[in-house]
């Protein structure tokens, strides 16, 4: 079951639209992304998380959690998916991290043979559905990872767009500090946007 589930829940129309904001002509690469990339998932499980920059038309407002895969917790996630599609190649063994970005979504993070290179499982709760215990979305999306001094940098192949986070406690303190982390990163692509951007349009709301 490969229905389309976003990652990242809150979708910015005009996030490529606007004075400047074009795509980028020579378009980062997830070969180029990953180049020497350095990740390790226990680096990343102490803190709660944010995206304080992204290159991409949606993004989340949410802290995000990182685990490890605990074997109980691995064989319930395991049933819920086998009940949803039994036919659905996963490759267990390779689970090396969880990232919860919002409620009701789970990205179970599988090993792919290079640092921070990740086949990512993600299951989305229906929450919205009438019917009562509706099963899950399931799909499978690829994913690159990777740490650049505090922060996390991560890419999703598929659209070639990337996000930039930092532990709650180290947030960029204003739009100057953003970009400047943000340029540490090494990505190009559609002109990107920090979380300042997204706290003025929901003040705007």
């Amino acid at each position: 079951m490969f229905t389309w589930i976003q990652i990242f829940e809150i979708v910015l129309f005009s996030a490529a639209a606007g004075p400047g904001k074009t795509i980028a002509d020579n378009i980062t690469t997830c070969e180029e992304f990953e180049r020497g990339a350095h990740f390790n998932p226990y680096d990343v499980v102490d803190s709660m998380w944010k995206i304080f920059y992204f290159w991409a038309e949606n993004t989340e407002i949410y802290p995000i959690i990182f685990s490890l895969p605990a074997k109980k917790r691995m064989e319930k996630i395991k049933a819920l998916v086998e009940t949803v599609d039994p036919y659905l190649d996963v490759e267990w063994y390779k689970a090396a991290l969880i990232m919860e970005p919002r409620p009701g979504l789970q990205v179970i993070l599988l090993y792919a043979g290079t640092p921070g290179a990740f086949r990512a499982l993600v299951k989305k709760e229906q929450r919205t559905k009438v019917q009562p215990h509706p099963l899950p979305l399931i799909k499978f999306a690829d994913i690159r990872m990777k740490m650049v001094g505090r922060y996390i940098a991560m890419m999703c192949c598929e659209d070639l767009t990337a996000y930039a986070l930092a532990r709650l406690d180290h947030m960029p303190a204003n739009e100057h500090e953003c970009e400047a982390a943000a340029a540490k990163i090494g990505f190009q692509g559609i002109a990107g946007r920090s979380y300042f951007y997204v706290k003025n349009l929901v003040d705007e709301l």
